[in-house]
């Protein structure tokens, strides 16, 4: 028989109660969790003590207010499906995580209407940058991005004029692998794709 018992939420350890159980100042708990300030070794492990005990987290929107950055970057895709463009979400996500960056993943699929509602989403939450990917290097995503006041990095998708891009030159990779296997002796040379 299943439980009717809802889940019982409990608001956000804030710092004012770490700093209250700790028996210190709101400014002093800052400065121990932050790894500032002047203080004895064991007031800033009592401190970061109670606030592991506690479930403390810091409010990563004040922080983002604070130093006016979000800490997010938006990824907007029109393949989330592709060979290609998975690895490539997968390692800017990698790469970000370790330097505290989030990614907002947007699939804008071939509709107009549907990546300008993400993309103003993704201004909305401050974004600090937007990377732009695509199933195909010939095509532009169907999003114009080419106005923003936030940074914008084109891979792999065909980018607007004077943005930075990484793109694969996928001719000039299939000209040098025959070109070596010709020099390797090789003269039956077959592609084979998926």
């Amino acid at each position: 028989m299943a439980s009717d018992a809802q889940p019982v939420f409990t608001k956000p350890v804030t710092l004012r109660e770490v700093a209250a159980l700790a028996g210190v100042s709101v400014a002093t708990a800052s400065k121990a969790l932050n790894g500032q300030g002047r203080m004895t070794a064991e007031t800033r492990e009592r401190i970061r003590e109670t606030a592991q005990r506690l479930g403390f987290r810091p409010n990563s929107l004040a922080q983002s207010l604070l130093r006016r950055r979000s800490f997010t970057v938006g990824l907007l895709t029109n393949d989330t499906y592709g060979r290609f463009s998975l690895p490539v979400m997968s390692g800017i996500s990698d790469a970000l995580v370790d330097k505290g960056v989030s990614v907002f993943l947007c699939n804008v699929e071939d509709d107009q209407r549907l990546g300008q509602l993400h993309v103003d989403a993704m201004l909305d939450k401050r974004v600090d940058g937007i990377i732009a990917t695509g199933k195909r290097i010939d095509r532009h995503l169907p999003v114009d991005l080419a106005n923003l006041r936030i940074p914008v990095i084109y891979a792999f998708t065909q980018p607007d004029p004077g943005a930075i891009a990484f793109v694969s030159d996928d001719a000039g990779g299939a000209r040098l692998a025959v070109e070596h296997f010709w020099r390797l002796g090789r003269r039956r040379i077959a592609h084979v794709t998926g």
